[in-house]
């Protein structure tokens, strides 16, 4: 377990370096390499300009760091309770896999990113309800990396964090489906809305900072609610019918149980 904590932490911090960096860094640099040779005395002093441009980071950017900051310290604090057996990374394992798997089937592609797949989040669904949210944090952490392998749609580190691993471990908001006293067959029907929910809102949020140029006048937040929905929510639908299939609710407890 200390493993993945250690890996999760070392992959926030070089992606806080990698924003810091893409911020600091000043446009015209790409744009005139030549002056840079004829100037070689400037680049020494390329770390206090960076850190001076900290001050002048977007606010969004501060948002995304601090949220990033608190992520990583809720999954120190939080994973020195879960406890990883044999079964659960297999299952973890096998899980990550049916879902890449159902991933590269596209029903529709979106043009800024995003796609309607054969119900590619149902697995990630199971495995929280089944294990719990932290473990379902690290394992859609784990599958949106994995997705940047497959079809990367990168503009920015933080974008990327955004619309990755944090979109994906956001679909551990189904474990709340678990609070409700239903029978097990309606707490996934629910958990599956709520499992989509957690990666719109990553994804709205990314759209808003990130893709508001695509708004026009209709405005960023419009434009991005109205453009995850065109995919995340047919998706959702096809999830939810095979939630509702007997026997599909049976997997939680099955994963769950000892042999």
């Amino acid at each position: 377990m200390k493993k993945w904590i250690c890996l999760l932490l070392a992959a926030v911090v070089l992606a806080l370096s990698m924003a810091a960096l893409a911020e600091a860094v000043p446009a015209e640099a790409t744009e005139a390499p030549a002056e840079a040779v004829e100037a070689p005395a400037e680049r020494s002093s390329w770390l206090s300009e960076a850190f001076e441009k900290v001050g002048e980071w977007k606010w969004y950017t501060v948002a995304v760091l601090v949220a990033l900051a608190a992520f990583a310290l809720f999954m120190t604090v939080g994973a020195k309770r879960a406890r990883w057996n044999a079964r659960e990374l297999a299952s973890a394992a096998m899980c990550i896999a049916i879902a890449f798997a159902l991933s590269s089937i596209r029903l529709f592609r979106a043009a800024q990113g995003g796609s309607i797949t054969l119900v590619s989040m149902l697995p990630l669904i199971l495995y929280s309800m089944a294990f719990g949210p932290i473990k379902g944090i690290i394992v859609g952490c784990a599958y949106g990396l994995l997705q940047l392998i497959q079809d990367p749609y990168v503009i920015h580190p933080v974008q990327l964090l955004v619309d990755y691993p944090l979109a994906f471990a956001a679909v551990s908001l189904c474990c709340l489906a678990k609070l409700t006293k239903l029978p097990a067959r309606w707490q996934l029907l629910i958990a599956v809305p709520l499992g989509y929910f957690g990666r719109f809102a990553m994804s709205v949020l990314s759209g808003v900072v990130f893709f508001a140029e695509y708004a026009g006048e209709e405005g960023a937040l419009l434009y991005s609610v109205g453009y995850n929905l065109s995919y995340l929510g047919p998706e959702a639908l096809l999830c939810a019918a095979l939630a509702l299939v007997p026997g599909v609710y049976k997997l939680v407890d099955a994963m769950r149980k000892r042999p």
